[in-house]
């Protein structure tokens, strides 16, 4: 295992907009699973944070290397959207830093409950999420269409 890095968690600026699709467009295109609504939500993240969400950036030294959206849903509900890590930065630490600012920002935001949906290709992103107590349910009201699970977890 690689040495971990020191990460710093920040709150979006609109000068990181260019860093969301480096991050996000790599993973999602060597899995086969971009879609128009992905597009649209790396485009507009400012919609997140606009309705008291979070789009959380992973920054070393001054390079943005990761990124999660934390999407208030109501009913004391919140989604976790586009978690990713640049391929360079992956294992060392990055993805685990991200997840711990996601969750203390829905803590923060007064959600009971997070969400996500991934896809069973994303092997190391659902390691990930069960290491944070996401368990598997069934999932019906699909927004993405190449996503096959969902998972959640009690805050």
């Amino acid at each position: 295992m690689e040495e971990r890095l020191p990460v710093e968690i920040i709150d979006f600026e609109e000068r990181y907009k260019p860093a969301l699709e480096d991050i996000s467009l790599p993973w999602l295109l060597e899995y086969d699973l971009l879609e128009p609504v992905d597009l649209e939500m790396l485009a507009e993240p400012h919609r997140f944070v606009a309705d008291g969400g979070r789009v959380l950036l992973a920054r070393c030294g001054e390079e943005i290397v990761g990124m999660v959206m934390v999407e208030l849903q109501g009913e004391g509900q919140c989604e976790l959207l586009k978690l990713g890590v640049r391929e360079a930065y992956r294992g060392r630490g990055v993805g685990n830093a991200l997840m711990e600012a996601a969750l203390q920002a829905a803590r923060d935001a007064g959600q009971k409950r997070v969400v996500l949906t991934s896809n069973h290709k994303l092997k190391a992103a659902l390691s990930l999420y069960e290491k944070f107590g996401f368990e598997y349910t069934t999932y019906s009201d699909k927004w993405f269409q190449l996503s096959d699970i969902r998972m959640e977890r009690e805050l």
